[in-house]
Formats: C-alpha cells, sequence, structure tokens
C-alpha cells in the first residue's frame, strides 16, 4: 500500500512539473508576440492583466492597480462601450464562438488609440452564467490609420477621374477586357460603363475598315494579319502609342480621336494591362433650333423625343407632358397633369431650382441647366438632368417654360461603382501623358499625376500637394508672353478671362510649351465649388500645323510677303487693338513709279526681280513688328503698330529715298524705279476697306503730286520727296 501511494505521488507530482512547464512556455508564446493579456471575473468585475496590457495605453502595471471591469470602462472610448457590450452579449448567449471587438482607447498622452480585442469564456458557474473569461488585445492604430489614409486618397482620386469628363478613360486587362470606363469614355461613346466593363474590348469601337487598313500592312511573311488589341498593345509595351483614329458610337455617329495607349505595371514590375486616353477632335458643329417652331413640327418633336418634356406653367404646373416623361416619373399622362413640379422635386434640391427659374423670369438667364433629383410614384428618388428655357411672347412677356428631363439615374450608379476603384484610378493617372492638376479655390495643390510632378518639380520629386499652384506653375499667353498670367482667373468659375484653348503657353525655364487647358471644378456635398481640376495637353504640333497652314494661305509666293488675305487679317487685329489700348498706328500705301515701263521693255522677269527688291526693301526698312504685304502689282502696304501718322511719314521719308536709289542689274543694264506713298492713321471703329481706301486716297494724291514723294491724310506741312522727284522716266543705265 505504501508503494501505491508512493507511486500516486510521483504521478502527480510530475503532472504538476509539466503543467508548469506548459504555463512556462505559454507565457513565453505570448509575450513574444507582445499582445496585452487579460482575465475577467465577469460575475466580480476583478481583472487580472499582464505589464504589456499596461503598456500598450502608456502606463506601468502597478500604475493601474487596483484593475477592475471599471479600469476598463474608464479607458474605452464611450461611443465603442455598447460595440463591445453587444459583442459580449453575442458570445455569453451562445452566437459566438469568441468576443471580438475594435475599439478606442484612451493612451496616456491623450490620444486615442485603435485596439483589436479578442477573448472567450473559459470557465461557467453551476447555472451556466459566465464565470470566467480571458483574452489579449492589440494596438492596431497605425493599420486604422493607413486605411483612413487609402480611404481619401481613393475619393480624391476618384474626384479627379470622374471630373476630368473631357477625357475618357478606358482601362483594359492584359486581356483586353475592358476594366474601366469613365464618364469621359460615356460621354464620347454613349455607352454606360455597366454595358462595356467586363463584357468589350478596346477595339470594340473602332472603324473596321480603318483598322483593316492599319493592320494589312503588319501581316506575317505567311498572310496572318495580327489582331488589333495584340497589335495596339505590342506597340504601348515599350512606350506610350498615339494615333488618331475614327470611333464608332453606340449611335452610330463618328468620332475623330486622338488615342494614347499606355502599359500598366503593378508594383512587382510586372504587366497587369493597358489604359486608352482619347481626347475628342472632332469639330462638333451644331446648328441652334429657330426661335420659333412651327407648331406642328414642335408637337411631333415633343410626342416622339425620347427625353422627357414638358410645357410648365409660370406657377409650376404642368401644361402638357410627353410619354417618356410619364415613363421617367412612373406617372400616367392625366395623373401628371394634376400635380406641379414643386411636389415631385427632392426637397433638397427645390430651392435651387426655384431660384433658377427666378433668374429666367427676370431675365438674368436665357436658360438653365441642373441636375436634380425628382420623387416617382412610387417615391423612388430619380436622378435627371434638366434643362429649362423660358418662352415668351412679341412683346417680351413670358408665357410658359419649356423643360427637357433626362433620367441619369443609371449614369449615376455607374460613377457610383467606379468611385470604388481607388487602385485602377491612380495607374490610369499616372500613365496619362497630359498634366492633371486637382486645385483648391485658395490655389492650393490637391493632388498632381506622375506626369505633373515630374514636368513642374523635376525628376525624382515625389508630389506637389501642399504646393501654391502659382509657385510652380507659370502660365503666359501667345498675345501678351512676356506678362505672367494670375492663374487665380483660372479658379473663378465665373471668369471667361482667357482662352483656354487657343494661345494659352507654359514657360519652362526660358523655354514656353503651348498648353490646352482643360476645366472641371469639384464640388462639395452641398454642391458649391470647392475647386477644380485642371488637364493640361501639350498643343505643339496642332498650333505648328495651324501657324503653318496660315502661312502658306497668306503669302506672297513672290515676294514671301503677306498676302492680300493675310494682310487684311494683320489689319483687322491692328485695328482691334487701336480700339482696346488706344496705341496709334498708321497704314501706308505704296504704288512703284515706272514699274510697268520695265515689265513692257524688259519683260516679266524683269518686273519680278524689280519687285523682289523693292519687297527686300520694304521688310528691312521697317521693324520686325510692322506687316509688310503685296496687294498685287506693283502695290504693297506696311501697317506701321505704335505708330503715329508724322512717325511713319519719316519712315516712309527713309523707304522712299531708299527705293529712289535702288539699282537692280538686269542683262546689261541696270533698272531704277521710283514710288509714290500715302499715308492714313488706323481708327477705333473703322472698316478694313475704310482704312484701305484712305491711305490709297492719300497715294493717288502723291501720284498727282509729281510721283516720288509722301502724302499723310490730315498733313499739309512740307512731306519728304525722294531724290529724283523731277518726274524723270528712266527705265535704266545702260
Amino acid at each position: 500500500m505504501a508503494d501505491q501511494g508512493n507511486s500516486g505521488n510521483a504521478l502527480l507530482e510530475r503532472r504538476l512539473q509539466e503543467l508548469a512547464e506548459e504555463r512556462r512556455r505559454l507565457a513565453m508564446i505570448i509575450e513574444g508576440t507582445a499582445a496585452g493579456t487579460w482575465e475577467w471575473n465577469v460575475q466580480s468585475g476583478q481583472m487580472r492583466v499582464n505589464e504589456r496590457w499596461a503598456e500598450i495605453v502608456g502606463y506601468r502595471l502597478d500604475e493601474l492597480e487596483p484593475i477592475c471591469q471599471k479600469t476598463f470602462i474608464a479607458l474605452v472610448h464611450p461611443d465603442d462601450l455598447a460595440l463591445s457590450d453587444a459583442a459580449l452579449q453575442d458570445h455569453f448567449d451562445g452566437r459566438t464562438d469568441h468576443y471580438v471587438c475594435l475599439l478606442r482607447m484612451r493612451h496616456r498622452n491623450g490620444e486615442w488609440i485603435w485596439i483589436h480585442d479578442r477573448g472567450r469564456v473559459f470557465e461557467w458557474d453551476g447555472q451556466g452564467r459566465p464565470l470566467w473569461m480571458a483574452g489579449a488585445h492589440a494596438d492596431v492604430t497605425e493599420l486604422q490609420r493607413a486605411r483612413q489614409d487609402a480611404a481619401e486618397m481613393r475619393q480624391r482620386l476618384q474626384a479627379v477621374v470622374d471630373a476630368s469628363d473631357e477625357v475618357a478613360v478606358i482601362a483594359t486587362d492584359i486581356d483586353g477586357t475592358i476594366t474601366l470606363f469613365n464618364t469621359g469614355a460615356q460621354r464620347l461613346l454613349g455607352y454606360t460603363a455597366a454595358e462595356v466593363v467586363g463584357g468589350r474590348r478596346l477595339d470594340a469601337f473602332h472603324d473596321p475598315v480603318e483598322l483593316q487598313a492599319w493592320l494589312r500592312p503588319q501581316a506575317t511573311a505567311d498572310g496572318q494579319v495580327p489582331g488589333v488589341f495584340e497589335a495596339l498593345s505590342a506597340r504601348a509595351d515599350g512606350q506610350t502609342y498615339s494615333r488618331q483614329w475614327t470611333l464608332l458610337r453606340k449611335d452610330g455617329q463618328r468620332r475623330q480621336v486622338r488615342l494614347s495607349i499606355s502599359r500598366m505595371d503593378g508594383a512587382g514590375g510586372e504587366r497587369i494591362g493597358y489604359v486608352g486616353m482619347a481626347i475628342d477632335i472632332t469639330e462638333i458643329l451644331q446648328a441652334r433650333a429657330e426661335a420659333r417652331v412651327a407648331a406642328d413640327k414642335f408637337a411631333g418633336a415633343f410626342t416622339s423625343a425620347a427625353l422627357g418634356m414638358a410645357l410648365v406653367s409660370l406657377e409650376g404646373r404642368w401644361l402638357d407632358v410627353n410619354d417618356a416623361l410619364c415613363r421617367i416619373l412612373g406617372y400616367p399622362r392625366e395623373e401628371l397633369l394634376q400635380v406641379d413640379f414643386q411636389r415631385l422635386t427632392h426637397p433638397a434640391d427645390l430651392q435651387t431650382d426655384l431660384a433658377l427659374v427666378q433668374d429666367l423670369l427676370a431675365g438674368r438667364r436665357t436658360h438653365y441647366h441642373l441636375e436634380k433629383r425628382y420623387v416617382g410614384r412610387d417615391g423612388n428618388t430619380i436622378w435627371a438632368r434638366l434643362s429649362v428655357s423660358l418662352v415668351r411672347n412679341e412683346r417680351g412677356e413670358p408665357l410658359h417654360f419649356v423643360s427637357q428631363i433626362q433620367d441619369v439615374s443609371a449614369q449615376r450608379s455607374s460613377e457610383q461603382r467606379l468611385f470604388e476603384s481607388e487602385q485602377r484610378s491612380r495607374i490610369t493617372l499616372d500613365a496619362v501623358a497630359d498634366l492633371v492638376l486637382s486645385v483648391a479655390l485658395d490655389g492650393r495643390i490637391e493632388y498632381a499625376n506622375a506626369a505633373a510632378v515630374r514636368m513642374l518639380a523635376g525628376d525624382g520629386a515625389l508630389s506637389l500637394a501642399g504646393h501654391l499652384v502659382q509657385d510652380v506653375l507659370s502660365l503666359t499667353t501667345e498675345y501678351a508672353p512676356q506678362s505672367q498670367l494670375d492663374v487665380s482667373v483660372l479658379l473663378d468659375p465665373e471668369s471667361n478671362a482667357v482662352d483656354l484653348h487657343a494661345d494659352l503657353l507654359l514657360r519652362m525655364g526660358a523655354a514656353t510649351v503651348p498648353v490646352d487647358l482643360t476645366r472641371a471644378w469639384l464640388r462639395d456635398d452641398e454642391g458649391h465649388v470647392r475647386g477644380a481640376v485642371w488637364v493640361l495637353r501639350d498643343d505643339t504640333q496642332q498650333r505648328a500645323r495651324q501657324r503653318e497652314a496660315r502661312h502658306l494661305a497668306e503669302m506672297d509666293p513672290l515676294t514671301e510677303l503677306s498676302n492680300r488675305r493675310g494682310f487684311e487679317v494683320h489689319l483687322q487685329q491692328a485695328i482691334t487693338r487701336v480700339e482696346r489700348t488706344g496705341q496709334a498706328a498708321s497704314l501706308m500705301y505704296i504704288d512703284l513709279d515706272r514699274f510697268k515701263p520695265v515689265n513692257d521693255t524688259f519683260g516679266h522677269l524683269a518686273g519680278d526681280a524689280v519687285l523682289w527688291a523693292v519687297a527686300s526693301v520694304l521688310r528691312h526698312g521697317v521693324r520686325d513688328s510692322d506687316v509688310v504685304a503685296r496687294l498685287g502689282g506693283d502695290e504693297f502696304v506696311v501697317i506701321l503698330s505704335g505708330c503715329s501718322p508724322r512717325r511713319a511719314a519719316r519712315i516712309g521719308g527713309e523707304l522712299l529715298h531708299t527705293l529712289s536709289s535702288l539699282s537692280i542689274p538686269w542683262d546689261q543694264h541696270r533698272l531704277r524705279i521710283g514710288a509714290s506713298i500715302g499715308i492714313a492713321p488706323l481708327a477705333a471703329g473703322m472698316s478694313v476697306d475704310q482704312a484701305v481706301a484712305a491711305a490709297d486716297a492719300q497715294c493717288y494724291r502723291a501720284k498727282a503730286m509729281g510721283r516720288n514723294n509722301v502724302q499723310v491724310q490730315g498733313e499739309s506741312s512740307e512731306l519728304p520727296r525722294g531724290p529724283a522727284a523731277d518726274g524723270s522716266s528712266d527705265l535704266s543705265d545702260g
């Protein structure tokens, strides 16, 4: 019996040693995880925690003693206690295997830190109530902050993509299937994102005839023509590939676009897809409807229109509605005519709509556009794009409103889904060659894509966020390249102070780059403008082509001076400048003397030589800013900007002296000519024909006074004459 007792004691001692060793290992594991552990007597409120539990909230363990349930309650954020209690109750009632809760606790330094708390009951009393439970909590503050930062970045990037609705952004996976289709793409091609994302490829919108013509030269030796997407992606693998294409809209319209395709790489450098940026370059000519449409034609268009249309009384009552509007709002026609638009307008949008109606009635507007919400017959919310104009009678008295209502609920839903694609949006914008900036109304840059950071801050820069836009972006205009543009005008929704598409220049050090700037306004939840998104595109090639075309159309091929067409353009600009600035300007009309005998005696080649020599004298005898043109035959004109008639007379005298002493060698002869010059000032309000007639009259007066002299409108004092003022008719010196 004694032996059996000794054996039992030995087994018990070994078991106690094993349990002690197991407890030591568990303590080491917990210590290694840096987790705060806790034990809680649910009935008494007593708690036991480890040193790490106290460290997480910034205390030593002895500073928190005695520790109980009240210690935990005092540290937890009041708003999170209810969440914790609900999670505990679910665990106590057996609905969850563990108690799990994400909550905030106050750190000793006063900050709120995020804690992930997890535990379970390990002992129950005789009545089945929880007695003891244990668990651990971990500090996840950095993780929560990262999630919040990611959410804010997602909103910012999505706002930029949504605001750039003038640029079509289409992203695909590596197989060519469309994964992103922004509002600009929807506007360009007429499809919603829901119709194309995941079900179409980029090449589905191309003109098939144009595609085959492009692919045919790329056929292999055995005649195999590559696939469209494969050919495009191969061009874009090394660098951005840009080309002009014909795209087909859903409604069959053909749109000319400049499409740039770039490869998208993941964080590890692997190819994850492609992004295409399309800009509509089609010149859209829209004819405005006649002010009054015949009643029968209007009735037919009103009834069959795909858009919802309505005639609305000045009191807001529906006078007539079409079938499309009844379908949009869900009302039978007879029932809809019994209510007014105010009752169907969402309360949050009613005051804005009524204010715009008052602007129409007061004559401050001729029409307005508004995106607003209607309440349908079933109580559902309908987003619509509303266009309203006011019809007046012959006396200008208001008669009724004409409203066009387009259901854009599906588009709004698509935009909301697009909002969730943060990563794709970032990759898309960074792949764009254009400069994209999101700017607050105070001029602070909120976001800049990779191209903008690289161009404006240089290689190696990480971000432009927080900088003032005027500190990093310098804009001028072609009209005044030395005067820096105040960029605040670009942040004023009411400003029309600058042509954003024709004459902007971006300063890059000592050089300037022509750019085209597109704006989109950012609004807060209440609809107030809070900033803008700018997209700046390099317009160098387009403007160069325009200048070259104008130059060829406005140049005289013999003398390389401006021809009559080019002269009239420059003269109109000079007159406009006089009107705007009040600065003086003069027009000089030059008719060669003794030129016809040169042609008759020596031939037209000799005459051409004389004209070329005269053109050279005129070109070098005036400033670079002055315009010299040949009107035809032996008639020339000079536009002298910033030049009074008296100063123009001195310039004319110098030209007359040079022309009179001009000697052109021809065969065995030297050809000589003279000139009669008339000068008239340019005045505000005069037409091109009036200016030319005034200067021509003075030239005629110079010829009548013996030729080889200068006459100025309104001047009677002695005026310059050439050295050969005797009217000599010699054609040459032998």
